[in-house]
C-alpha cells in the first residue's frame, strides 16, 4: 500500500464521512450522459459496472463530498466541451471519473491529495502509466481550467440541488 492509503487509514478519525449515496448515484448518472460509449464487450471484461466502480473508488480513496462535487464539476465542464455526438470506447466513463477525482483531489489538497500511483492501486484495474495519461488528457481537454472557487461550488449545488438531495 502506498503512503497516501496508509495515511488515510491512519487518519481513521471520526471526522471522516463517506460521500453520500445521492452524490455517487448522481455522478454515475452524469457519467452516462457525458458521451456515448461502446457496450461492454462479452470477452476480456476487466472493469466493474460504472456505479460499482464509482462506489469502490470513493470508498477506497476516502474522498469527502467536496472532492466528489469538484470532480463532478470537472465532468460537467468536459461535457460542455465535447461535441454532442462524441463517442468513447468501453471504459471511457471509468477513466474520466478517475481522472476527475484525481485532479479534484490535487486541486483541493495539493501534496496531501491523492496521487497517480495511489489512484491506480485504488482503481484495481488501471496502471500508474494509464492514470498518468488519463490525468494529462483530462487536463488538456479542460484547457487546464481546474480553478474552482466557493461561488462556483454554490452555483453548481444550487443548480443540481434536487438531484443531490443531501444539500
Amino acid at each position: 500500500m502506498t503512503a497516501a492509503i496508509n495515511r488515510a487509514q491512519a487518519n481513521n478519525c471520526p471526522a471522516y464521512k463517506p460521500i453520500p449515496n445521492t452524490l455517487i448515484n448522481f455522478t454515475a448518472e452524469s457519467m452516462c450522459s457525458v458521451l456515448n460509449c461502446k457496450a461492454r464487450p462479452m470477452t476480456n471484461i476487466t472493469l466493474p459496472e460504472l456505479l460499482l466502480f464509482i462506489e469502490r473508488v470513493a470508498e477506497r480513496s476516502r474522498i469527502d463530498a467536496i472532492t466528489g462535487i469538484v470532480a463532478l464539476m470537472y465532468i460537467y465542464r468536459l461535457k460542455v466541451k465535447l461535441p454532442p455526438k462524441a463517442k468513447g470506447e468501453y471504459g471511457t466513463s471509468h477513466r474520466i471519473f478517475l481522472a476527475s477525482l484525481l485532479v479534484a483531489s490535487k486541486f483541493l489538497y495539493g501534496d496531501e491529495g491523492l496521487n497517480n500511483r495511489t489512484m491506480a492501486e485504488i482503481s484495481g484495474v488501471f496502471t500508474t502509466q494509464q492514470v498518468n495519461r488519463m490525468e494529462k488528457e483530462l487536463l488538456e481537454l479542460l484547457n487546464y481550467n481546474v480553478w474552482v472557487n466557493d461561488q462556483d461550488i454554490k452555483e453548481f449545488l444550487e443548480k443540481y440541488k434536487a438531484e443531490l438531495c443531501f444539500i
